[in-house]
């Protein structure tokens, strides 16, 4: 049984009531103050508790996670520090993990924003969804109303907001989410549904194990809030119940991709064919703006089957869509979640593809002028608040990113990424490639650009309710 009043609510919630949101990345500079700060705050953090039947739903939320020198600010030792993954303690922005996710040229962590290694450290974020603008501002308030007074230090601030159901190149976002065995949501036709150890520390994993998971040491534990660690004789849970938040800003030229696929769909006469163009699009995608998948919809878009959510998951590609004649074998879709195509076998490849699974959890942004719901970005910075939960940060978000998404041999392709969210400028700008399978002859599409570029980020780590009020008591 999942101890779901310990697990902070975006686990088992993406918060689709609450379109308002703004993170906070924070720093400490009173470390008694912040505790002080995070012992009045946690009682209001929103867990993933059941709310009583027919109590209405919140009009905000927020969400506490912290990275590997955040928790350090807060008086975690050493000791407890060398019990988290490596990638975790080093961060998103060193070179090392740098080179794992492609982030290179302008989307290199000296470029960033905000996490980059030329930026101060972020110890803390503070999520907080609501449901207007009014109530974000409220909510702010609320939880933060004076940062200084709280022992801590605004480094950056990011608003979004969700005007509909497409993130800002114009596709239906949200759809082909994992359910966790276990958590009290609606398992939707198609869904896989994984073990709670592949987003939640202290649960079994779809290996059949339970991890390791972060420790202290019984004497640290002054408040007896931890529970006793089933696995390291003498010391306390410090992960149980949490897991790991990952935080990418990502802008998308979404003037640029358009540009690009009404390239590839004009016409001799100098026309753009827009049934060419709204294919060429959909083919990079793996689904059509509306969300139906190409492998049910390969020639035409059925916008009622895209906004079916019992039916716009139901598929597998092996049955129908082998060869990828309907949705590509490199498309963006396919390579996230590549579902039972990969090798020896596809009862095998499902086994394997739910092992690297993650929970996305994005929000779109738009960093000047009025909120729209339109991918026309008219010179305006948009993009995504990529954020995703995953137990393993190496074998999960990373092994997607450099295995699937980076990967020019993903699948039994020789010189294909991502289209839509690869690093496709690596060595030189506009040299990416995509086959897209097709009788009698397949199409071989060059000189794609990078459409996705990182502003910042930062590998995030969301405790339990206990590891809070631990880390607020820390002495």
């Amino acid at each position: 049984m999942l101890e779901l009043s310990e697990i902070q609510a975006i686990v088992t919630s993406g918060f689709g009531h609450l379109p308002h949101a703004q993170f906070l990345f924070l720093a400490v500079a009173d470390r008694k103050a912040a505790q002080a700060w995070l012992a009045a705050i946690t009682p209001q953090i929103g867990t993933s508790a059941r709310r009583p039947q027919h109590s209405p739903k919140p009009h905000m939320v927020a969400q506490v996670a912290l990275t590997a020198r955040g928790l350090q600010a807060f008086g975690l030792t050493q000791d407890a520090m060398r019990t988290f993954p490596r990638e975790f303690t080093i961060g998103m922005a060193d070179p090392e993990r740098a080179k794992v996710l492609g982030d290179s040229l302008e989307s290199a962590p000296e470029q960033w924003e905000i996490g980059g290694s030329a930026s101060p450290d972020v110890h803390l974020l503070l999520l907080i969804y609501a449901s207007s603008a009014e109530q974000m501002h409220a909510a702010t308030a609320t939880y933060l109303p004076d940062v200084a007074a709280a022992g801590l230090h605004e480094l950056y601030r990011q608003a979004t907001y969700r005007a509909s159901v497409a993130e800002p190149f114009g596709f239906r976002d949200g759809i082909a989410q994992p359910a966790i065995d276990g958590a009290p949501t609606p398992v939707l036709p198609g869904q896989s549904v994984i073990k709670p150890g592949e987003f939640i520390l202290g649960y079994e994993n779809e290996y059949g194990q339970q991890p390791p998971m972060p420790t202290v040491t019984k004497e640290q534990d002054v408040a007896q809030v931890l529970v006793a660690d089933p696995q390291a004789r003498g010391r306390k849970s410090f992960g149980r119940n949490g897991t790991f938040l990952v935080v990418r800003k990502l802008a998308q030229d979404v003037a640029g991709f358009w540009a690009f696929v009404d390239q590839q769909a004009r016409q001799l006469d100098g026309t753009v064919d827009a049934t060419k163009r709204e294919l060429f699009a959909a083919k990079l995608v793996g689904r059509w703006r509306s969300g139906a998948p190409l492998t049910l919809a390969p020639t035409h878009d059925d916008p009622e089957l895209g906004k079916d959510a019992r039916r716009n998951d139901d598929f597998l590609y092996m049955p129908t869509d082998a060869e990828g004649f309907g949705c590509p074998v490199g498309s963006h879709t396919r390579r996230t979640n590549p579902r039972d195509t990969q090798q020896p076998n596809p009862a095998r490849s499902l086994v394997i593809t739910n092992r690297h699974r993650v929970l996305r959890r994005a929000r779109p942004y738009q960093d000047s002028g009025p909120p729209r719901s339109t991918g026309d970005a008219d010179g305006v910075a948009v993009g995504l608040v990529f954020m995703c939960i995953n137990a393993d940060i190496q074998r999960q978000f990373e092994f997607v990113q450099q295995t699937w998404i980076n990967n020019p041999k993903f699948n039994g392709l020789y010189d294909n990424k991502d289209p839509l969210i690869g690093d496709n400028n690596a060595t030189l700008a506009g040299t990416g490639s995509m086959t897209i399978q097709r009788r009698p002859v397949r199409q071989k599409v060059d000189g794609i650009p990078r459409f996705v570029t990182v502003k910042g980020g930062g590998y995030f780590f969301l405790p339990a309710i206990s590891a809070l009020q631990f880390l607020a008591r820390l002495p």
